[in-house]
């Protein structure tokens, strides 16, 4: 048991041994997308009627950027299933293949936790009151945070499944991100699509960008305006489980691993 511990752990350590040679380029990417978000949606909507709207997009960039870091991860892994196989080294370690394939699942979670992590203190910096923290809770933000860091790395592998070669890959914009993105939460909150639409608001259920972006904004704005913070980590978790199951059996599968 030591022996795949170690292992799974090693295959965790490579992801982030590779993330760090591109650590201080992501950074600051990270910076530059805050500062814009932050000084549109702050000083010049307002003059379109919408206050105090900086620190709700601040906050919601948190689990958007991670999302949008699901993109490249699962083109690479496509290119490599398509081309060079490095993958294939990874499945000769003494680990079973599922736990390999989700070494790197986790791998992607951990790397994503430690440059957007620095969102929150940042755009508080850039807020400063604007940004009420006095409903802010750590144990909350802990676990949305970790649990969205997990679910779209997962959701990651989950993509790379369907995608059997990168002249496929473009459909992922159109067909994938976008309408979770734009359907997500980014712009507005759950209840006010529920508020238009009660069967708008009961199908957004099932969208796992709208639940990360309500989980995170609940741990830091406070409860109140959002879906109960259980009910978001809940599907979360239901997602998380959905996405690595058959993201994990279909690229078992394309790889014949036994």
């Amino acid at each position: 048991m030591s022996n795949i511990l170690k292992t799974f752990w090693q295959i965790i350590l490579r992801e982030l041994l590779v993330f760090r040679k591109v650590l201080s380029s992501k950074t600051i990417d990270l910076l530059i997308m805050i500062s814009t978000n932050v000084i549109v949606f702050t000083y010049l909507m307002p003059s379109f009627g919408l206050k105090n709207y900086g620190p709700f997009i601040a906050v919601g960039l948190i689990p958007m950027i991670s999302f949008f870091d699901a993109i490249p991860r699962t083109t690479n892994l496509v290119m490599d299933i398509t081309g060079n196989k490095k993958i294939s080294y990874i499945l000769t370690l003494p680990l079973p293949s599922f736990m390999s394939i989700a070494a790197i699942g986790v791998g992607w979670a951990f790397t994503s936790f430690l440059y957007t992590i620095f969102i929150l203190p940042f755009a508080k910096l850039l807020l400063w009151n604007k940004l009420d923290m006095s409903q802010f809770s750590v144990i909350k933000f802990f676990i949305s945070f970790t649990t969205v860091q997990l679910m779209f790395a997962f959701f990651s592998l989950f993509l790379t499944s369907l995608i059997k070669d990168m002249k496929y890959i473009s459909w992922i914009w159109a067909r994938v991100v976008n309408p979770l993105f734009m359907l997500g939460g980014f712009f507005y909150n759950w209840k006010a699509i529920y508020s238009i639409s009660h069967a708008a608001g009961i199908a957004n259920l099932f969208n796992p960008v709208m639940l990360s972006a309500e989980a995170i904004r609940a741990s830091v704005l406070g409860q109140t305006g959002y879906l109960p913070f259980w009910t978001a980590i809940l599907g979360l978790w239901i997602f998380i489980l959905i996405f690595s199951s058959f993201g994990i059996m279909r690229i078992k599968k394309r790889l014949d691993c036994v």
